[in-house]
């Protein structure tokens, strides 16, 4: 059976000892701090990392710190004080999920297979589109039609308001949602 690797970027050691207990499939390498996170990432190349979500933003940092190395890798990130704040920039930073610290092991052990399933089918995505890159202007339509749609939600569609918000001119605000086939109330 081959191993997958999971990186617990935590020095609690009730969390690494119930993790082992539970997903023997796994090979489960504990870091204390962002250093030693990062020489983890560098040596083993986990699939998920769990990283606690502390109120220091070190887990932020950690998130930041991995995905730089490993932007493939799923982190997961471990909230202990269900600061919803923090959970949301964690998310907006890339976190693949927020679970609390207090979750029953199944449901830890279920974020992290499907973690490590979607990490499977990105790698197979990108084998299958012969692992070329996209190209600069797929990424900028992208982040482009990411911003407009945030942008109308944060401000229930009022036009005017979302031109603002993105600090364009209306008529090329109506050119992006053209551009982009978004449709608006």
């Amino acid at each position: 059976m081959i191993l997958r690797t999971l990186l617990l970027a935590d020095d609690e050691s009730a969390l690494g000892r119930t993790l082992c207990d539970t997903l023997r499939s796994w090979r489960i390498v504990v870091a204390i701090d962002r250093s030693s996170a990062l020489a983890t990432v560098k040596a083993h190349r986990p699939t998920v990392a769990l990283v606690p979500l502390d109120p220091g933003g070190e887990g932020v940092a950690t998130l930041g710190a991995i995905l730089a190395e490993a932007p493939a890798c799923k982190v997961v990130m471990l909230d202990g004080g269900n600061d919803r704040a923090a959970a949301a920039r964690a998310v907006a930073l890339g976190a693949h999920d927020v679970v609390p610290r207090t979750a029953e092991r199944a449901e830890l052990a279920l974020v992290i297979e499907r973690a490590h399933h979607r990490h499977a089918l990105e790698q197979e995505g990108r084998r299958l589109a012969g692992d070329a890159p996209p190209t600069l202007r797929a990424v900028r339509d992208a982040a482009e039609r990411r911003a407009v749609l945030d942008a109308l939600a944060r401000v229930d569609g009022n036009l005017s308001a979302a031109a603002r918000l993105l600090e364009v001119s209306r008529p090329t605000l109506y050119n992006l949602l053209r551009q982009h086939g978004i449709r608006t109330a």
